[in-house]
């Protein structure tokens, strides 16, 4: 990883430097995809007269859709405006990992129950259930309603990414509902 550092003030000390450079590269290797970081101090001084040190960080991520992660704090020194942009940092790294491994979890398929006839009267309200779908190949379809009890499979096809319902007949053959939306 490349770390770039920026001064903009009247003199960084090495001290700064370095721990920006560690803790930037420690950072990187928690989390794979930090492809370089961009640290600029500079100095903002206030009507008072008093000057604060401010420090933005932006770390460029890889990746087709990566964002670059900005992060921008002041502090009374260099030192504490570096550890406030390097906490709100990783703060933004652990939620965007916490994203992207979300992303890639697998889903399995969800089986519609089986419903058995109750005794009790039905009420005027049809029940409601909610299926995560995730996609899948008519073999793949096939093979988990021949594994399973369930008569009816809903999926996602692979292909078209249409939703699909397998249903097993009575004389045990199964067959495909293509839902069209006009």
């Amino acid at each position: 990883m490349k770390v770039v550092l920026h001064d903009r003030t009247n003199g960084l000390g090495q001290e700064v430097r370095e721990t920006a450079h560690r803790k930037l590269t420690r950072l990187a290797r928690h989390f794979g995809r930090v492809v370089d970081a961009e640290v600029e101090f500079s100095e903002e001084r206030k009507r008072s007269g008093l000057s604060t040190t401010v420090c933005r960080i932006n770390l460029h991520l890889d990746g087709r859709r990566a964002p670059v992660l900005h992060a921008r704090e002041r502090g009374a020194d260099p030192q504490s405006a570096l550890d406030l942009a390097l906490d709100k940092i990783d703060r933004q790294v652990v939620a965007f990992k916490e994203k992207v491994t979300h992303r890639k979890q697998a889903v399995s398929p969800v089986r519609v129950p089986v419903v058995e006839e109750r005794a009790t009267p039905r009420s005027s309200e049809p029940e409601r259930l909610r299926l995560k779908l995730r996609p899948m190949s008519e073999e793949e379809a096939v093979s988990e309603l021949e594994a399973d009890s369930q008569p009816v499979l809903v999926y996602l096809d692979e292909d078209s990414g249409e939703i699909q319902i397998m249903v097993r007949r009575a004389d045990g053959s199964v067959a495909v509902i293509e839902p069209i939306i006009p």
